[in-house]
């Protein structure tokens, strides 16, 4: 709005400014429709300049309003990715794995879910990321199932979160065998508090 203003000494309305810039977003980037259909091959491309890199990507069934199955036609719901030198760096970390999500903004809702790690000089290190339909059991207890398969395979792992109630149900189902401990983030905690 600022900008057709300096340019133009013409104030507009922010609806259309709003419509202005969706319609060239679409233009330069494409529409939301073509970037979701883009997201395999984008999965190719990584996989294919960083070999070993980690895809889990989850597609369901597309059904008609009488509810029959449209033949040949997916639609996207899950992604796991975690790139090669984040699965054999997190060999050298510290076993502790701090994990949160975060909501996604625009046309289509949805969650990013995040593992990182902690090296030996405590920095950051990222591990895996997962897009998910929402902050829930189910996604989290599927992204903490691709976590252990695919990134940590290490016993004696702390996991580090806010207190979700999708954490908290999806720490509960974790194997015994895993070895995993679940422990509050202080942070969130006093927070809270």
């Amino acid at each position: 709005m600022a900008e057709v203003k300096d340019r133009h000494s013409y104030t507009i309305r922010y609806k259309k400014a709003w419509h202005g810039k969706q319609k060239a977003m679409a233009e330069v980037y494409g529409d939301w429709e073509d970037s979701y259909a883009l997201l395999p091959r984008l999965m190719g491309a990584m996989e294919e300049s960083n070999p070993g890199t980690v895809f889990v990507p989850v597609y369901n069934n597309v059904y008609t309003e009488d509810q029959v199955r449209v033949q040949d036609k997916l639609m996207f719901h899950r992604l796991f990715w975690a790139f090669k030198p984040c699965i054999d760096g997190f060999g050298f970390c510290i076993p502790v794995i701090q994990v949160d999500g975060t909501f996604l903004t625009g046309k289509y809702k949805g969650c990013l879910l995040i593992a990182t790690g902690v090296d030996g000089n405590r920095r950051i290190f990222p591990l895996a990321f997962a897009l998910v339909e929402g902050e829930n059991s189910l996604s989290w207890a599927w992204f903490f199932d691709q976590l252990h398969e695919h990134v940590t395979q290490r016993e004696d792992i702390t996991i580090i979160s806010d207190r979700h109630a999708g954490i908290r149900n999806a720490v509960g189902g974790f194997p015994d065998e895993w070895g995993w401990r679940w422990r509050w983030c202080i942070r969130h905690w006093l927070a809270n508090f």
